[in-house]
């Protein structure tokens, strides 16, 4: 039966909205305090079959809706008062727009008359999100003049969209007049309206979503594998991949192709496959590969989080270059002119694909490729040091920061040992706010424990989160790289001149995350080398509690280890 509350007419709306959400599958709620949205917090608070997320920084909130969603690929729904509160979404909300995370954004507002009126904690919230959501309705305030059935199929029509196609967020601005309490009003749905309505919502269907549409047909399934079969030095690019299904598929792909392979932290692949090239920002994987030199490239997923793939590929003369994913947007900086892109259909793809001979020649020199780099040693406690123990004691549900945190596990960790690693990233604009925030919302989602590596700057922009793990019910083991600010920016362009990077682009900084693990009670500890920091993770792991564990590493560490890698001479005979 359907839970509608008949208060009044706020209530009745609210509770509406929220039994849709229900039986579409979005039965978690984050929610942030505010008075506007008191009949929303009203109505929730009257059901025992929902999960509620309090989250009192709008910001922080809208990355554990992303997070959640990113698990349960279902649109989590968020819910703010009037105001700048649902401004601050917007960081979330870009993310889920670029990388395809289905949400649902109601924004409680002010009443029409109001809006220009002076009143306070009042902004014009019509199309507030802008291009960066799907869709985006303004409700009336609800009154007796409200069509049920019509709120009902707008909001059917919202969730279906977030999840159809490529999905995103959608959102919903909702005024409320008063009475904002749960206070039994004079007006307010009959008996007879308030039937109707809980009919028309359990005689409702829901769609799940459209599956991609792909163009492949059988003439461009010939075509391509007459060109893979006419190849004689094949490279294959995995980038993210969506779901376990389409991992497998690739991982079909790779082994009936047999070429050399570089897969991205972010595909789940990575690490399987005993013809895997180091990332290319080395010189020597640069100079194995353009001795290599590829005539065809087949980049199956999302991009890669390296760019060098992207450089090489314009200097190379013209290879032949597929690139099947589901991303919007064209997936070449460069805008190679013989790129073709279309989105995936792989057991399409896969039912004409053959098993190609195998080249294993090429299996000895990136063998010994992997062996010499394996080989440098840590001149000090370093990123990569961090990467290798988290990668050989974490076996599932690892979330990574973005900039060296994500790149270190990417391009330093060498060895091809079959064990691959299922990694998640907020990689759709790889930003680095709301980082733990969106690694609570996945353990929210999961019921598991989580670990997240993160960099000192991207933790100092979530700092908000760590209250909020230590009042939430998600286990995340918080590893944080502290080394004051690193020197990231010592490797770009940027180095030579000091007076524009040192301090605004390079944020140094003396802060340590011991005050702050106090404050919040979560146990911590320090660790100033890799022996430390493994015995402490293990010790973590086995806990499968909530901590933060803090690396304090020198500031030029990861450089100095990125420059004994380019020196490190290799024999491939």
């Amino acid at each position: 039966m359907a839970f509608l509350a008949d208060q009044n007419w706020n209530l009745f709306a609210s509770s509406i909205l929220i039994d849709i959400c229900q039986r579409f599958g979005s039965d978690t709620f984050f929610v942030s305090p505010g008075y506007r949205d008191a009949p929303f917090i009203a109505a929730l608070q009257s059901r025992n079959d929902l999960t509620l997320v309090s989250c009192w920084d709008e910001r922080a909130a809208a990355f554990q809706a992303l997070g959640w969603a990113k698990a349960r690929k279902k649109p989590a729904v968020l819910i703010c008062t009037s105001g700048t509160a649902g401004a601050n979404y917007l960081p979330a909300i870009i993310e889920a727009k670029t990388d395809h995370i289905p949400l649902f954004i109601i924004t409680a507002d002010r009443p029409f008359d109001l809006v220009f009126a002076s009143a306070q904690q009042v902004i014009d919230q019509r199309d507030l999100f802008g291009k960066f959501v799907k869709r985006s309705l303004d409700f009336p305030a609800p009154s007796a003049a409200m069509n049920s059935k019509a709120w009902m199929s707008y909001t059917k029509m919202l969730l279906e969209t977030s999840v159809s196609d490529r999905p995103g967020p959608v959102h919903l601005n909702l005024p409320f007049t008063a009475p904002l309490d749960p206070v039994l009003h004079e007006q307010r749905p009959s008996t007879l309206q308030l039937a109707e309505a809980e009919e028309a919502i359990l005689r409702m269907r829901f769609g799940e979503g459209s599956r991609l549409v792909s163009k492949w047909n059988s003439p461009l399934v010939t075509e391509f594998v007459a060109e893979v079969q006419a190849v004689s030095h094949g490279l294959l690019l995995i980038g993210r991949l969506q779901s376990d299904e389409d991992k497998a598929f690739v991982r079909e792909v790779r082994e009936r192709l047999g070429w050399p392979v570089f897969a991205d932290i972010g595909s789940g692949l990575k690490y399987e496959s005993d013809m895997e090239i180091p990332d290319l920002n080395l010189p020597q994987s640069r100079a194995w590969i353009d001795s290599y030199y590829p005539d065809f490239v087949l980049h199956l997923g999302k991009r890669l989080v390296t760019r060098y793939f992207d450089d090489s590929l314009a200097r190379w003369n013209h290879p032949l270059y597929w690139v099947l994913s589901d991303e919007e947007h064209i997936q070449d900086p460069y805008h190679q002119p013989q790129r073709r892109q279309f989105r995936p259909d792989f057991e399409q793809i896969l039912r004409g694909l053959p098993t190609l001979p195998r080249r294993d020649q090429w299996k000895a020199p990136i063998a010994r490729l992997q062996k010499a780099l394996r080989s440098v040693l840590s001149p000090s406690f370093n990123f990569r040091d961090v990467a290798e123990t988290t990668r050989s004691q974490c076996k599932e549900h690892l979330f990574l920061g973005n900039s060296t945190a994500i790149r270190a596990f990417d391009s330093w960790c060498f060895e091809s040992d079959g064990q691959a690693l299922d990694v998640v990233a907020n990689r759709g604009v790889s930003g680095i706010e709301g980082l733990l925030a969106t690694t609570i919302g996945l353990s929210l989602a999961t019921g598991k424990l989580w670990t997240l590596v993160v960099g000192d700057i991207a933790m100092l922009h979530d700092l908000n989160s760590i209250i909020s793990l230590a009042q939430s019910k998600a286990r995340v083991i918080v590893v944080i790289v502290n080394n004051v600010g690193g020197r990231i920016f010592e490797t770009l362009p940027v180095q030579k001149y000091p007076w524009v990077k040192d301090p605004l682009i390079s944020t140094p900084h003396a802060f340590q995350f011991a005050g702050v693990a106090e404050m919040a009670g979560l146990p911590y500890q320090l660790c100033e080398s890799q022996s430390t920091f493994g015995e402490a993770y293990a010790s973590a792991l086995s806990r499968a509690e909530s901590c933060i564990i803090e690396c304090s590493q020198e500031a030029e560490a990861d450089l100095n280890y990125s420059r004994a890698l380019s020196s490190q001479e290799i024999n491939y005979e």
